[in-house]
């Protein structure tokens, strides 16, 4: 007879066992390890395992953001638990047949996405194969920074940019003297650093600022022996370029995202 899969709340099951399975691919669960050590208030995880063995698991966040790992045969199960009118979704591609089901593509999650699902490139960077470029003037952001961040680049960014200097660290690039590309860490896991919240100001796009500042963020990271890691959408040519640049390479990982409506009749 086959074996059921099982479903249950974190709070029901063994979370050291649960930790210790995410550990086993930090790439892949760094938000899920991230947010449940920071934002537990905001977070709800369901488990599937299989004969008493982890399996899968899907992670809300702050009832907006939903994250689905594991084989497609537990995410049938966990699926339903998601409840959300118009969360922001996040999946391995053998689940989206049936995330479809109960969700609606309506928009991306990457606005260079041409269509209305962003595939993302998880990509890592031996840190043997780093070529840093920096052409500019370069700096640790500080708190400090943060009022210049809120004139230059508003609200959100300097949000950002504050949970950065908070969790991990970020870089900033300097054209006439004024700050005007970032890169950022605010996710780190051991030996695994995610690197987010790449950015330059429209005006000042092509001339290099995005590889000074992620080349500063990565010395640094190579200095603690951090191993960089990021997402980027398979759309957004100049971020890969960049990035290939500076040595990253693509792991076995693929991710989609998007915001999804969901559907009353299925």
């Amino acid at each position: 007879m086959k074996a059921e899969i099982e479903v249950a709340k974190l709070e029901e099951c063994d979370e050291i066992e649960f930790m210790n399975f995410l550990k086993k691919d930090k790439i892949l669960n760094i938000f899920t390890i991230c947010d449940l050590e920071r934002f537990r208030d905001k977070t709800q995880v369901w488990i599937a395992s299989k004969k008493k063995r982890i399996t899968g698991h899907i992670l809300i966040f702050n009832d907006l953001i939903v994250n689905t790992h594991g084989p497609f045969e537990s995410i049938k199960e966990l699926m339903h638990k998601i409840t959300l009118a118009e969360p922001l979704l996040v999946m391995e591609p053998s689940h989206l047949k049936d995330i479809e089901r109960l969700y609606e593509p309506i928009e991306p999650t990457d606005k260079a996405t041409e269509g209305k699902i962003t595939a993302y490139h998880v990509m890592k960077l031996d840190l043997a194969d780093f070529k840093p470029s920096i052409e500019h003037n370069v700096k640790r952001i500080v708190r400090e920074d943060l009022k210049e961040i809120l004139d230059r680049f508003g609200e959100e960014w300097k949000n950002r940019l504050e949970a950065a200097i908070e969790h991990g660290m970020a870089y900033g690039a300097y054209e006439n003297s004024k700050l005007t590309s970032v890169a950022t860490v605010s996710e780190i896991v051991d030996e695994i650093a995610l690197i987010r919240g790449v950015y330059t100001l429209p005006t000042s796009r092509n001339r290099g600022l995005a590889m000074s500042a992620c080349s500063a963020l990565i010395e640094e990271l190579a200095a603690k022996k951090k191993t960089p890691i990021l997402w980027v959408s398979k759309d957004n040519l100049p971020a890969r370029k960049i990035y290939a640049r500076l040595g990253f390479r693509p792991t076995r990982h693929k991710l989609l995202g998007f915001k999804g409506r969901r559907i009353i009749h299925l």
